[in-house]
């Protein structure tokens, strides 16, 4: 698994959506950015609402809105698999995860004990781990 450099796109992220066909979406309290995954990920920013955004998506991750049912992230994608249990009291989230066979962990750091998600993408290419202050991207070998 390699880590894909995804440069800090806010301050304070509200969440994404699931990785689909080689983009996503990152937003913040602000703004909402449409990112296409590459080894060197392109960010654009969009003229789209956060909060009107957010609920239209079924496919978002991470802060839970009053109203909004919570969305089921992609924990398992052909032999693929993660695992991961978020306590907000702790100061990271240990990500277990498969990889065609091979098991490993990353031990990704909370700074805010708001919320946590991870998925992975539709494909089961890519694996996104998220956090009010954080957002890694990884490509699945």
């Amino acid at each position: 698994m390699k880590k894909l450099k995804l440069s800090p796109l806010s301050e304070r992220y509200i969440g994404f959506t699931i990785p689909k066909a080689g983009t996503f979406y990152i937003c913040d309290h602000d703004e909402v950015k449409r990112v296409e995954i590459g080894s060197d990920p392109a960010v654009q920013v969009t003229d789209l609402e956060p909060y009107k955004f957010v609920e239209k998506r079924v496919d978002f991750l991470g802060m839970v809105f009053k109203g909004l049912a919570e969305n089921q992230p992609l924990l398992r994608v052909g032999r693929n698999e993660i695992v991961y249990d978020f306590d907000p009291k702790k100061d990271f989230v240990a990500v277990r995860y498969v990889l065609a066979g091979q098991s490993g962990e990353i031990e990704f750091p909370i700074f805010s004990g708001d919320w946590f998600a991870a998925s992975f993408s539709d494909d089961g290419c890519h694996l996104l781990l998220a956090e009010p202050y954080d957002i890694a991207l990884y490509e699945v070998a």
